[in-house]
Parts: C-alpha cells; structure tokens; sequence
C-alpha cells in the first residue's frame, strides 16, 4: 500500500465523524476502510446498492416530518 499513491476523497463530516468512532488503536483511515472493505464482500455490497436503487423514491418533503424537521 506504501506504493500507491495517495489522494483526496471527499466526504460529508458526518461520515467523517462516524469513521473516526472506528479508528481506534492509532490506525490510519486507510487501514479503518481495508477492514470495513474486508468485511462486506463487494458482490454483497452491490446487491445491496441495486436493491437500494430499486426502491421507490420518497419526496424529500415527505420525509423531513418523519425526521423530525420543518417543513418548508
């Protein structure tokens, strides 16, 4: 790994505050996201995603009550 070279990947904070809850032990965000890779095979993981997608869309203003948020 120490011979690819690094780049940007640009995330929500939101997600960067949950990945930090994984980083434990003085491991790299890197080693955190091999892990989280190991863990969900990438054919489970696209099932998932196309399932995912197939799902019927929900308007965002129906949902923002349910979330506990104002409607605009």
């Amino acid at each position: 790994m120490l011979a690819d070279p690094p780049t940007t990947v640009t995330l929500p904070t939101s997600v960067v505050r949950r990945l930090r809850l994984y980083k434990t032990g003085g491991r790299t965000f890197a080693e955190v996201l091999e892990e989280l890779m190991d863990a969900v095979p990438p054919k489970s993981f696209l099932a998932w995603a196309e399932r995912e997608l197939e799902r019927d869309t929900v308007p965002y203003s129906t949902v923002r009550p349910r979330l506990g948020l104002r409607r605009t």
